[in-house]
C-alpha cells in the first residue's frame, strides 16, 4: 500500500472555527467603536468645559467685589472728613488696586472656555470703568490740593454702581457655566461608567469566544491526528513523529524499526457479518496492540484495516519478536472477546535500521506485508 491513502484522511472541519474568529473581529471592531464614539463626545461636549476652572474664576471676581465695597466705604468717609490724609491713602490704593482687578478678570475671562459673547458687554463696562478711575486719580491730587470733592464724590459713586452691576453679572454668568460643566461631567461620568459596563461584557464575550475557540482547535487537531473509532493516532498522526525519529536515528545511530499489520479477510468478515460489526473488531484489535506496544512506540490505524507500529532505538530482533507478540495476540483473541462469531488472524512486514526517509523504510515494511500476504497470512516477514 502506498504511503499516503487519501481515503483515510479526514478533512479538518474549520467551518465553526472561522465563525468564531469572525465573531473575534467582530467583537473587536465593536469595541474600538464604542471607544470612538466615547472620544468623540468627550471633545464635542467638555473640550470647552475641561479648559475652564471655574471655581478660580468666581475667587477672582468675589475678590474684586469686596475691593469695590471697600471703595465705597472710602468715598463715605471722604465726605465726611475730606482732610484725612488715610481717607486719601487708601482711595489711592483703590484707584490703582481696582484696575488691577478688572485686568486681572479680563484674562481670567479670556482664559476660560467662555463664549466672548456672554461676558463682552460686561468686560467693555470694566474696561470704561478703568479709564474713568485714571482720570479720578488725578482728580484726588486736586481733593489734596484743597479742591472740592464733590464730582468726584459723585464720580466715584457712579463707578462703584457701575461695579457692583457688572461684578454680579459676572458671578452669575460663571456659576450658571459651572453648573454647565457639573452637568457634563455627571453626563460623561454616567457615559464613562456604562462603556466601562459595555467594555467588560465585551471581553467577558470575547473570553467565552477565545475558551470556546481553543476548545474548538484542540476537537479540530484531534479529529485531524486520531482515528475516531479506534482512538489511535491515524497516518498524518504518524506521518508527525516519522521524519523526527528517522533523524534521531541518524543521530544516535539506533536503529528504527517499522511493523506494518493488516488484518486478514477484513472484507470477508465485513461482508458476512456487517460493518457493525467490523467496527467492532477493529476496536478490539485496537485494544489488543495497545496492550503490547511501549510508551515510545507509536501504535497507528493508517487506512482501513491497516495498522503500524514505529519503533525507536529497536533492532530487528526486537521488532520480530514484538511482531509475533502481535499476531499471537491478536489469534487468540476470544469470539467473547470480539463480540463477532469469528476468529481474526493478520499479517505482519517488519522492517528496521537507519533510513533517512521515511518512505524508504516504509517501503520495505509494506514489501514485507505483501510477501506476509503472499505466503499465506498469519506470519511476520521482514523486509
Amino acid at each position: 500500500m502506498g504511503l499516503v491513502d487519501s481515503r483515510y484522511h479526514r478533512p479538518m472541519k474549520l467551518g465553526t472555527v472561522k465563525s468564531i474568529g469572525w465573531q473575534l473581529g467582530l467583537g473587536f471592531t465593536l469595541l474600538a467603536g464604542i471607544c470612538a464614539m466615547a472620544v468623540a463626545l468627550y471633545n464635542f461636549h467638555a473640550r470647552q468645559y475641561m479648559g475652564s476652572d471655574y471655581t478660580s474664576l468666581v475667587a477672582v471676581v468675589v475678590r474684586s467685589q469686596s475691593h469695590a465695597v471697600m471703595f465705597r466705604n472710602a468715598l463715605e468717609d471722604l465726605r465726611k472728613r475730606p482732610g484725612d490724609p488715610d481717607v486719601f491713602s487708601r482711595l489711592e490704593n483703590f484707584l490703582w488696586r481696582i484696575p488691577q482687578h478688572i485686568d486681572g478678570i479680563s484674562f481670567s475671562l479670556q482664559a476660560n472656555q467662555l463664549s466672548k459673547s456672554d461676558y463682552h458687554a460686561s468686560l467693555a463696562r470694566l474696561q470704561d470703568v478703568k479709564e474713568r478711575m485714571s482720570e479720578m486719580r488725578q482728580q484726588l491730587d486736586g481733593i489734596i490740593l484743597g479742591a472740592s470733592p464733590e464730582k468726584f464724590l459723585h464720580q466715584g459713586q457712579v463707578i462703584e454702581n457701575d461695579l457692583a452691576l457688572t461684578y454680579s453679572m459676572l458671578e452669575e454668568l460663571v456659576h450658571s457655566e459651572a453648573a454647565k460643566q457639573r452637568i457634563v461631567m455627571e453626563r460623561l461620568g454616567r457615559t464613562i461608567s456604562v462603556l466601562i459596563f459595555m467594555i467588560l461584557l465585551l471581553i467577558v464575550g470575547l473570553l467565552i469566544s477565545l475558551f470556546k475557540l481553543k476548545r474548538k482547535h484542540h476537537k479540530v487537531m484531534q479529529l485531524s491526528q486520531f482515528d475516531e473509532l479506534t482512538k489511535l493516532g491515524n497516518r498524518r498522526y504518524l506521518l508527525s513523529f516519522a521524519e523526527s525519529f528517522c533523524k534521531q536515528s541518524q543521530r544516535s545511530g539506533c536503529s528504527l524499526g517499522l511493523i506494518l499489520m493488516d488484518i486478514d479477510h477484513f472484507k470477508y468478515v465485513n461482508d458476512t457479518f456487517g460493518h457493525p460489526a467490523g467496527d467492532q473488531i477493529l476496536r478490539v484489535f485496537a485494544g489488543a496492540l495497545k496492550d503490547e506496544v511501549r510508551e515510545i512506540d507509536v501504535l497507528a490505524r493508517i487506512g482501513g484495516e491497516e495498522f503500524c507500529v514505529l519503533m525507536p532505538d529497536t533492532d530487528v530482533d526486537g521488532a520480530v519478536k514484538l511482531a509475533e507478540r502481535l499476531r499471537q495476540k491478536v489469534s487468540d483473541l476470544t469470539q467473547q472477546q470480539l463480540g463477532v462469531a469469528t476468529s481474526v488472524t493478520m499479517s505482519l512486514g517488519v522492517a528496521t535500521g537507519h533510513e533517512a526517509i521515511f518512505k524508504h523504510l516504509y517501503a520495505r515494511a509494506d514489501k514485507a506485508l505483501y510477501q506476509a500476504k503472499t505466503n499465506g497470512r498469519n506470519r511476520v516477514e521482514i523486509g
